[in-house]
């Protein structure tokens, strides 16, 4: 790790902080070998942060909604509304307590946490920019290293992830209204998973 422009080393340096490369850090640093994990945006990977975890919390609350409204045909009547703001701040929340969680697991085996953008340098040196412009960066040496960045969102030509009727499932895991009409594209767990929740909120959903 850096202070100004003094690099120092570890011993083993992973970088993706997901179930790989978290896990990995922990047995490393648990082996007694200096430890430097680099994660850029949340610990935890695409399955706590973007993938199984929030959209199985989504399917929790809204299955809510989908029992309520099949009530009558046994006598109990509800008209039950999804309000996907609340709905997705509370999701939220699940996941922040989780990730915390990989984070303080990550430090109490004693394994150094350095938030950033890891690149390269040479075989043995990555340069870790923090943030955006201005933030600073360091340099890591290291004597071995662990790549474990994982994966994220493929766009289709001519459907532009920026167009606000196309989205990602990361957008969608984020969405504040429940569209009247949802087509998704890919039958994945992730996509499975999305197109429950969001019919059971109420949208025509084709896959």
């Amino acid at each position: 790790m850096v202070v100004g422009d003094v690099t120092t080393g570890t011993d083993v340096l992973v970088i993706g902080g997901g179930p790989g490369g978290y896990t990995a850090a922990i047995r490393a640093a648990q082996h007694g070998l200096d430890t430097t994990l680099v994660e850029r945006d949340a610990y935890g990977g695409t399955c706590l942060n973007y993938g199984c975890i929030p959209s199985k919390a989504l399917i929790t609350a809204t299955d809510l909604a989908h029992e309520a409204g099949r009530g009558e045909e046994i006598g109990v009547h509800a008209d039950p509304t999804v309000d996907m703001r609340t709905l997705v701040e509370w999701k939220d929340g699940v996941v922040d307590q989780l990730t915390g969680g990989v984070e303080k697991l990550c430090k109490a085996n004693g394994v150094n946490l350095i938030e950033g953008t890891a690149t390269f340098v040479d075989e043995e040196t990555v340069r870790i920019a923090h943030g955006g412009e201005g933030q600073g960066s360091e340099s890591v040496e290291f004597e071995h290293a662990i790549v474990a960045t994982g994966s994220r969102p493929i766009g289709l030509s001519g459907f532009d992830f920026d167009d606000d009727p196309v989205w990602s499932s990361r957008d969608a895991l984020a969405a504040d209204a429940v569209p009247e009409g949802l087509l998704v594209v890919g039958a994945g767990y992730i996509g499975m998973e999305l197109s429950t929740a969001f019919a059971k909120a109420g949208a025509d959903v084709t896959v």
